[in-house]
């Protein structure tokens, strides 16, 4: 795979130019994933991209009292904790996925990386339990969103539940990392659909692979082939 291709195919998509930590967790992805399918991969690269822009963060969860609503709609005792970050996490994960009651897990185990990696177990499974800040590194952020999607650790779902090649369902997939299919499988969907374009059209699975040296470069003028494919699906 020519990998500056798949670079600058995807460059105007993600607005213009490529950070280093952007480039970095993509190309951890795809070392970790190189065994894996042009479709499968690609709902990677729309996971990290949709849930974290390529960037590994951590929740902040200094929410406002309607977005507490609309996360968790099932636990309005949670919104008395409307700009209180480390309260609400501690309130909306404690006692879940690892996390001990009592204690500040759910705030030292809140959301983190690109696949918003939750929960004393999850951080555990990584092997980041007694550092969960190390998610922020690029190449951990990337070891975390591969190992999950291909062994169902988010929900249960993995990639391969979802079918292969002409038969993959990016739509349903979302209930990899999250259930809210109804409200967000279209959108990753799409997201979907701009990188397995960018890998197929780069040589996916192909040797050598070719490193990008100036991810930043200016876009070039003219629509691509990727523009026009952003506008059918827009």
């Amino acid at each position: 795979m020519n990998r500056t291709a798949f670079f600058a195919s995807i460059r105007a998509f993600v607005g213009g130019s490529i950070t280093s930590t952007q480039v970095k967790v993509i190309e951890g992805i795809l070392d970790r994933a190189s065994d894996l399918s042009a479709e499968h991969v690609a709902y990677m690269l729309a996971t990290a991209w949709g849930e974290a822009r390529f960037k590994p963060v951590r929740e902040n969860m200094n929410y406002s009292a309607k977005r507490i609503r609309q996360v968790w709609p099932n636990r309005p005792e949670a919104v008395k904790f409307a700009g209180k970050p480390v309260d609400l996490a501690n309130s909306v994960y404690g006692g879940r996925l690892g996390n001990r009651p009592g204690t500040n897990d759910g705030w030292d185990y809140r959301g983190g990386g690109v696949d918003q990696l939750t929960g004393r177990d999850n951080y555990t499974k990584v092997g980041i339990a007694h550092n969960p800040d190390a998610i922020l590194e690029p190449e951990r952020a990337a070891k975390s969103i591969v190992h999950g999607m291909t062994t169902g650790r988010y929900t249960g779902k993995k990639l391969s539940d979802y079918g292969d090649g002409v038969a993959f369902n990016a739509r349903a997939a979302r209930a990899i990392v999250n259930d809210d299919v109804a409200l967000h499988g279209k959108l990753y969907g799409d997201y979907w659909t701009v990188f397995v374009a960018a890998l197929r059209h780069a040589g996916w699975g192909t040797e050598p692979a070719v490193r990008p040296d100036a991810p930043a470069e200016p876009i070039p003028t003219g629509e691509s082939w990727l523009m026009r494919l952003l506008k059918a699906i827009g």
